[in-house]
């Protein structure tokens, strides 16, 4: 009787872990004029697991997650990792906000953008209540973004996708095989 409930206690918490939802809040923050970006990822909206800023150098980004350490991404390995297996389509939006800080010279393509970016959003099946978009008019030379944008997903939802992947890998590698040995 006892392995009976060890073994639905595994099974419970295997489903729990599978089907929990899991949220992650980013914070981005841009200023043009003073050419800084920071950024940063929160689970839960408690847990910081990754921020700082970023910086460009001669041959790439640097990602500065804390004083003494940074991590280094070349260009030209950006669209190398851009190929590569992508979770970010597994990703469901809960929130997003967008708030721009503009001076009087800026105002017309920024307010042209914040129209675009909610028409697409709407066209990739949005709803209204998930997206706010902010335009602040300043007096001076300011241009500032930020964004908070909360996602969330589960493993299951994860897991299908990786299998999905994995699929169509191994059906191109076949096919590509097939294809030697015939000729």
């Amino acid at each position: 009787m006892g392995r009976f409930f060890i073994v639905a206690g595994i099974l419970l918490g295997i489903v729990f872990l599978l089907f929990c939802p899991i949220f992650l809040e980013i914070d981005l923050y841009y200023d043009v004029r003073e050419k800084k970006f920071g950024f940063g990822l929160y689970g839960y909206k408690i847990v910081k697991l990754l921020g700082g800023y970023a910086l460009t150098y001669p041959g790439g980004i640097a990602l500065h997650v804390s004083d003494k350490k940074a991590i280094l991404i070349p260009y030209s390995e950006l669209d190398n990792e851009r190929k590569r297996f992508s979770f970010m389509r597994t990703f469901r939006l809960k929130s997003f906000v967008l708030t721009t800080e503009t001076g009087a010279e800026y105002l017309l393509p920024v307010s042209v953008a914040h129209a675009l970016l909610r028409v697409l959003f709407f066209a990739i099946g949005g709803k209204k209540e998930k997206i706010e978009n902010n335009l602040w008019l300043t007096d001076g030379d300011v241009f500032r973004v930020a964004l908070n944008c909360v996602l969330f997903f589960n493993l299951f939802i994860l897991l299908r996708a990786f299998l999905k992947f994995l699929k169509e890998k191994f059906s191109s590698l076949w096919q590509k095989k097939i294809k030697e040995s015939t000729t």
